[in-house]
């Protein structure tokens, strides 16, 4: 359970959740997965990656990599960008559902999802994300070795390059959820 950190904030300037723009956008089929993990000290230790992806294929929709514990308007932007932009070919529109984990802190932005026609579940597993976020680490570790980085370390000169080139590493790992295999329902999986 997380501790509630700071109160939602909507609209134009603070994020890119903008209920009214993205009314707009197509209703579709597309189930996401969305969470937010530590990552490993060799990529800088107090670094957070959060990621989007689809539950039926694993592709990508959104990522971005932080500097601070993720709040509940992290998870609206980039939700908001897994929808508006997504970075896989297709998928631009309003999911039909969203899964996340249990973090009282997201609950402020469930009522604007369902406002959007989004069903939201809460559950102990997101078995894509997991998948994804797995394979997406030990990517970035290798990439980390082969550039000879011990860690990305807000001490040293050039952090913010180093960040710029984590996060265009991280938007370049190779799609791998192309196999297309529907994955059954998410256990223990609570609709709100």
């Amino acid at each position: 359970m997380a501790v509630k950190r700071g109160k939602l904030i909507l609209g134009k300037g603070q994020t890119r959740f903008v209920k009214r723009r993205l009314l707009w956008l197509p209703q579709n089929d597309v189930v996401l997965e969305a969470d937010f993990c530590p990552l490993p000290e060799i990529l800088g230790g107090r670094l957070w990656i959060g990621l989007v992806v689809r539950q039926w294929n694993a592709d990508i929709q959104a990522l971005d990599i932080f500097q601070h514990v993720p709040t509940v308007n992290d998870l609206a932007d980039l939700l908001a960008r897994a929808m508006q932009g997504p970075l896989s070919d297709d998928g631009r529109g309003r999911a039909e559902a969203i899964y996340l984990r249990d973090n009282p802190e997201w609950e402020e932005l469930f009522p604007h999802l369902r406002q959007l026609k989004i069903k939201v579940v809460v559950t102990e597993a997101l078995p894509k994300w997991d998948e994804v976020v797995a394979k997406l680490i030990q990517y970035l570790q290798a990439w980390s070795s082969r550039e000879g980085r011990h860690s990305v370390s807000k001490g040293e000169l050039g952090y913010e390059d180093e960040m710029v080139d984590l996060k265009i590493t991280a938007i370049m790992f190779p799609c791998h959820g192309r196999a297309r295999k529907r994955a059954g329902g998410a256990e223990g999986a609570n609709e709100l």
